[in-house]
């Protein structure tokens, strides 16, 4: 009996902390206070702390896993009403910790008198902990979030760098006595299976700007609808910021399992909708490149019918635009004469050209989740169909993240320079790109977008912009959404019009009208950029 005592004396007391499942840094506090705590064995699991690798912004900023917190563990039959009263002074949030005996809780801040109070009456001790999502997370789609059982990858960046910011088999240890106390004054020693001696901190480095991160994620809170925002930096395709609404905390993401409200869908990637009238600049880049001029001209009587069937122009009023150019057609987003291009194209000329600017498939490599989208064949367009595969509707379908991509390709001149999220991704790639469209096409339809700004749909968010100079396509996108018809918001462009640094898309969900729901966050968004100092050339108003 002796002997064994002597064995469990010599037994080191494992702590296995983590709000998730781990901590990034644990160290003691109070050296000489801290009283007796938990036995040798005893498992103590904190929903939160973190002990992956930091995810950081293109700056070095850290986007998770840099946000302090201080832990108390309170033995349950030692935790009263002074304790409780103590803890509620500090605005601490008690930590689900299982049915073991403790009670735990959080704060964010410190008090040294009210902490050496809980250590001192209620045998408290005291931990500094690192939380791996703050509060008010930014970017929580695109990062994604950590399984609360193990703290593996779940969901975006989280799950596709997964095995860069795990840290296996890491053991949290601290010197016990022989009743299985914490010997007060020893602190915690953190170690791993591949290096027993010291904690080395891993991470990666992602495209994302904090600043515009958080600037994006307020302008898209600020209307009531549901939506998505992207910006790329033109001429690599970074995404620079990527937001969508509802968005989720991911220190609790467990409530949203069940949720009906698709809080944890990332619409930037995952959103699947039908693009309406931004499709118009695929029809247009098949036009161009068959050399049909912007000068061309059609006539619009308010409908075009098509195998019997009359298809409104809704821009056109009751009777139409009547002679309008492509050019004019484009910057009014007038669905006559696109129909009337569509027929001329053909099915297979448009599908053609969609997919050379990046629709029907996956825009980001290897990141989990993104959805292909969804171009017509050209068997569905045939007859009545291409109508509707004209002007972006029927089975027609892209995410933001591909709209964004298709404008980028405008943008950068025809070239198509990918997309990316991570920075590792762009130095494995040496900045390859690939010239989709002709330097001159890609000019023309640059100028068209320019002209939607000025005398088309975009017509009045230059003033919203502080007369940034922009260029873009809106969109209303008719759908459905359960047995109800709904009309969706888009706008996606580029600035500044001339020689642009930032593609900018956006969607919002049952905004009706482009210019009016997605547009004004559009102006928003490029407003920022400006006042921010984000341009690299001055801008000429």
């Amino acid at each position: 009996m002796k002997k064994r005592l002597n064995q469990v004396a010599a037994i080191l007391g494992v702590i296995l902390l983590g709000l998730m499942g781990r901590m990034s840094y644990i160290q003691l506090l109070g050296h000489g206070d801290l009283a007796h705590a938990a036995a040798a064995q005893q498992l103590i699991a904190l929903e939160g702390a973190n002990s992956r690798g930091l995810i950081y912004d293109r700056n070095q900023t850290p986007l998770v896993g840099n946000n302090r917190e201080y832990i108390f563990i309170i033995r349950q039959k030692q935790f009263d009403g002074e304790a409780m009263n103590a803890l509620s002074a500090m605005e601490a949030e008690e930590i689900k910790n299982g049915d073991n005996g403790y009670r735990v809780f959080a704060v964010k801040k410190y008090d040294k008198e009210l902490g050496q109070r809980l250590i001192r009456n209620s045998s408290a001790y005291v931990i500094e902990a690192g939380r791996r999502y703050s509060h008010s997370q930014k970017a929580v789609h695109i990062l994604g979030y950590v399984n609360p059982q193990d703290s593996s990858g779940a969901a975006g960046i989280e799950l596709m760098c997964d095995e860069e910011l795990s840290l296996l088999n890491k053991r949290i240890f601290t010197t016990a006595d022989v009743l299985g106390n914490i010997v007060p004054g020893r602190g915690l020693v953190v170690s791993t299976a591949m290096e027993e001696d010291s904690y080395v901190k891993k991470g990666i480095v992602t495209t994302l700007d904090a600043g515009l991160q958080g600037a994006v994620e307020t302008i898209l809170r600020s209307t009531d609808k549901e939506g998505a925002i992207v910006v790329l930096k033109t001429d690599t395709g970074e995404i620079v910021a990527s937001a969508s609404t509802p968005d989720f905390d991911p220190s609790r993401v467990g409530q949203y399992m069940d949720s009906s409200t698709s809080e944890l869908v990332n619409k930037v990637t995952q959103g699947e909708y039908p693009p309406g009238s931004i499709f118009k600049i695929a029809v247009a880049a098949a036009a161009l490149q068959q050399g049909i001029t912007p000068e061309r001209e059609f006539f619009c009587q308010g409908y075009m019918s098509i195998n019997g069937r009359n298809i409104k122009c809704k821009t056109g009023g009751q009777t139409g635009h009547g002679a309008i150019t492509m050019k004019e057609a484009f910057a009014q987003s007038c669905n006559s004469a696109f129909i009337q291009l569509g027929q001329e194209l053909g099915a297979d000329k448009i599908l053609n050209m969609a997919q050379k600017l990046g629709l029907g498939k996956k825009t980001l490599c290897e990141y989990p989740g993104e959805k292909d989208g969804n171009l017509m064949t050209v068997r569905q367009s045939s007859g009545a169909a291409i109508a509707n595969l004209s002007i972006g509707q029927g089975e027609t379908l892209v995410t933001p993240l591909q709209a964004a991509h298709m404008t980028n390709i405008i943008a950068a001149g025809g070239k198509d320079t990918g997309v990316h999220i991570l920075q590792e991704e762009i130095k494995k790639s040496g900045g390859k790109e690939s010239q989709v469209l002709q330097p001159a096409i890609a000019k023309r339809l640059m100028e068209m977008m320019d002209q939607t700004m000025i005398t088309g749909s975009g017509k009045g968010l230059l003033d919203i912009a502080g007369h940034v100079p922009m260029a873009g396509k809106t969109g209303s996108a008719e759908s459905y959404m359960g047995n109800k018809e709904v009309v969706h918001g888009w706008m996606t462009g580029f600035v500044p019009a001339e020689n642009p640094e930032y593609t900018i898309t956006v969607f919002i969900q049952e905004g009706e009208s482009g210019s009016q729901s997605a547009g004004p966050l559009f102006a928003q968004t490029a407003r920022y950029l400006s006042e921010s100092g984000s341009f690299e050339q001055p801008i000429h108003f």
